[in-house]
């Protein structure tokens, strides 16, 4: 299984780890990825997304009391 979001599919960046001394040595930065249970369905997904699933989740509900 990819590490990558399974919706905006966002994967690791790559970059360097800098010492006080300004050597440069290979580093990963992966992404913060959680499981999130979506339409039934466990998937692997950023935090981005996660917020703005719940956050989307929120104003429809905010939308639908305002409509009665």
């Amino acid at each position: 299984m990819p590490r990558a979001c399974a919706i905006c599919g966002k994967t690791a960046a790559y970059g360097y780890n800098v010492s006080h001394s300004k050597v440069h040595t290979h580093r990963r930065f992966d992404a913060n990825l959680h499981p999130a249970v979506i339409d039934g369905a466990k998937l692997l997904v950023c935090t981005r997304c996660r917020r703005n699933q719940t956050k989307d989740a929120r104003m429809a509900k905010k939308k639908e009391r305002a409509r009665r």
